[in-house]
């Protein structure tokens, strides 16, 4: 019977599911080829370093969570820049290792959002395109947007918080208006009403979900 071959991708889903398991720290050849049923030997074979392997987890995260962007971004009822907050959590959710690896282990540089996030510069731009803001200020509006993001997909994705996506969604909303308006006064009244409004929705879905 002729053996089944591993590839590159059944070691990269394996250590997804160790890093879920076990966290970062338990990442290493012999957990992954455990996960697997297989000796180190596929896994070495495929990979020449354990960096290596990392790296590559990285880059299949940055794909997934591409994936995940582009759902929203064929999603009518979410504008371009919301999508990409969707998707941030929407990856955090489905694919808990490869959003571990991704963000929740410090790579060198300066800047974390610049280094940690693939898409930073194509989000920035983004809000340049859609806002009118300059670059500067889109880069200090998003990174104050991405801690918040951050912390809801976090909570979301260790199993913390378990929220629908429509509850997600309100809340972006209700942070996007109320950054907003901090960043500009004069729209002030104009976005703490679309705040307001998204925190009423959230009130409502909180109800009946306790009843």
């Amino acid at each position: 019977m002729r053996k089944t071959e591993i590839e590159k991708t059944d070691i990269l889903r394996a250590a997804a599911q160790v890093i879920e398991l076990y966290g970062t720290d338990g990442l290493n050849a012999r957990s992954v080829a455990r996960q697997l049923g297989v000796s180190t030997q596929p896994v070495y074979s495929r990979f020449k370093s354990m960096e290596g392997l990392v790296q590559a987890m990285r880059e299949e995260g940055a794909r997934l969570y591409r994936c995940k962007i582009d759902e929203f971004l064929r999603d009518k009822d979410h504008n371009r820049y919301q999508a990409y907050g969707m998707g941030f959590v929407r990856f955090a959710r489905e694919e808990k290792g490869f959003f571990r690896i991704l963000y929740l282990v410090p790579t060198q540089g300066g800047g974390y959002f610049r280094v940690q996030d693939p898409y930073f510069n194509e989000i920035v731009e983004e809000i340049q395109r859609s806002y009118g803001m300059e670059r500067e200020l889109a880069e200090r509006f998003h990174t104050e947007m991405a801690i918040f993001s951050f912390g809801l997909a976090a909570l979301v994705n260790f199993g913390n918080l378990d929220l629908s996506e429509d509850e997600i969604s309100l809340r972006l909303k209700r942070q996007f208006y109320a950054q907003y308006a901090l960043y500009y006064p004069e729209q002030a009244a104009h976005m703490r009403s679309f705040a307001n409004q998204a925190e009423e929705q959230l009130c409502k879905m909180q109800s009946k979900s306790n009843t």
